[in-house]
């Protein structure tokens, strides 16, 4: 009677063994299965980042070709335009300090240009 009731207590003991292994394989499936979907939407994510990366790289390529563009032309229409070039000459001389009889003999603007230049240039070039 003895052996009879040891051995079920040996088989009781392999069955509940059993099962533990049995529920520590479905908790180690359950988190692969986790594990590989979150994988996957990593990978979707990297994915959707570089073609994002990729698109803004080419924008910014596209925006850089489009602001050369723009100042070469900028550079042609100033080189083109004779009346621009004492203004430039006069706002930079304004911007270094000089005074109105320098601006009205070196640039050969009238008085009130003068004026005029020094008080919008003078005033941007301290303020800086």
């Amino acid at each position: 009677m003895i052996e009879i009731v040891l051995l079920a207590a040996v088989l009781l003991i392999a069955a509940m063994l059993l099962w533990v292994d049995v529920l520590r394989y479905l908790h180690a499936r359950r988190r692969d299965h986790q594990q590989e979907a979150l994988l996957h939407r990593l990978q979707e994510d990297i994915r959707a980042l570089c073609t994002g990366a990729l698109g803004t790289g080419q924008h910014l390529e596209a925006m850089e070709q489009k602001l050369r563009r723009l100042s070469e032309r900028q550079d042609q229409l100033d080189m083109r335009d004779p009346v621009a070039q004492p203004y430039g000459h006069a706002i930079r001389m304004a911007q270094h300090g000089a005074d109105i009889e320098d601006l009205m003999s070196h640039c050969g603007l009238p008085r009130g240009e003068a004026e005029l230049l020094l008080r919008l240039h003078r005033v941007a070039a301290n303020a800086r």
